[in-house]
């Protein structure tokens, strides 16, 4: 199964042969199109193991040399807690055990307790979709740190860097809930009883992100929107759609001043990629190693 990590708000990726990216890098320069200084794209990820999130020296000396960080979305936007509390919960009245046979809600109180240090009962009144990126954090088999986008933004705030989002919270939970609370039941109850394939698919997803490898990771999740026995949204709402929007933002962003731009491994390759469509658009895309 090859879906596993679209389940995190945050993970994430179309195919086009002649647009592979063969280099092994999450950290590009962009250039070139009448750009004064270079601005910088960096691939990051959610979730990760502990000590696996690093500033090396790379990467601080990319986002010293830049005046704004461009995320997904605003992370230090006052109303964004709010709003994602708001839309963790079901709004159709039913608890998760109304979705759920009882046998795997007695296997799901069994897996969370260890994991998650609470059971079944804590999780209730979740939305399918926000419940489904609970269990995807028991595919991780080592203690969970999170990922870039944080790191970037407490940086950012420490040294007085704008803050934007490349979209708004509203477009990101449109993608989150554009799998319907059927198909996101189904896929809770296949994770339940495939745990092992579960921390398979992570290990694996997160061997590629060392490895730089955002082909992989591309190719990786597009198998998984394929999967027929692991329903999930469309691949085009997910990332085609979104990727394409971002563009005049990003170009807005770099032709004002250097920017340094954090977003989803998975949004990188492909052929409506960001890489892909900024190189169209007429920029020169380095590959810093």
């Amino acid at each position: 199964m090859k879906k596993l990590f679209i389940l995190s708000f945050l993970l994430i990726f179309q195919f086009g042969i002649s647009q592979n990216i063969s280099e092994k890098s999450l950290l590009w320069e962009i250039s070139g199109k009448n750009l004064e200084k270079p601005s910088y794209l960096y691939g990051t990820i959610h979730i990760a193991c502990q000590g696996d999130v690093l500033m090396t020296d790379e990467l601080q000396s990319a986002f010293d040399k830049t005046e704004i960080l461009a995320l997904e979305a605003d992370m230090s936007d006052p109303g964004l807690q709010s709003k994602m509390f708001q839309i963790s919960f079901a709004n159709d009245g039913k608890k998760m055990s109304d979705r759920l046979s009882p046998e795997v809600v007695t296997k799901l109180d069994s897996l969370f307790k260890p994991k998650l240090g609470a059971g079944f009962a804590a999780f209730e009144m979740l939305s399918p979709q926000v419940f489904l990126a609970q269990i995807s954090l028991l595919g991780l088999d080592c203690p969970m740190d999170l990922g870039y986008d944080m790191i970037f933004m407490n940086l950012a705030k420490d040294e007085g860097k704008e803050i934007v989002g490349l979209e708004s919270i509203d477009t990101q939970i449109d993608a989150l809930f554009s799998q319907s609370n059927e198909d996101a039941a189904t896929a809770i109850a296949y994770l339940a009883e495939n745990l092992d394939e579960l921390k398979s698919e992570t290990s694996k997803m997160l061997k590629l992100y060392k490895e730089k490898d955002v082909q992989g990771l591309y190719e990786m999740t597009k198998e998984s929107f394929e999967d027929p026995k692991y329903p999930q949204s469309d691949i085009k709402v997910f990332l085609d759609d979104r990727n394409i929007s971002w563009i005049p933002v990003i170009e807005k962003l770099i032709a004002e001043k250097p920017t340094f731009i954090a977003v989803g491994a998975a949004h990188l390759a492909g052929e409506n990629g960001v890489i892909n469509l900024l190189k169209n658009r007429g920029y020169t895309l380095k590959p810093l190693q």
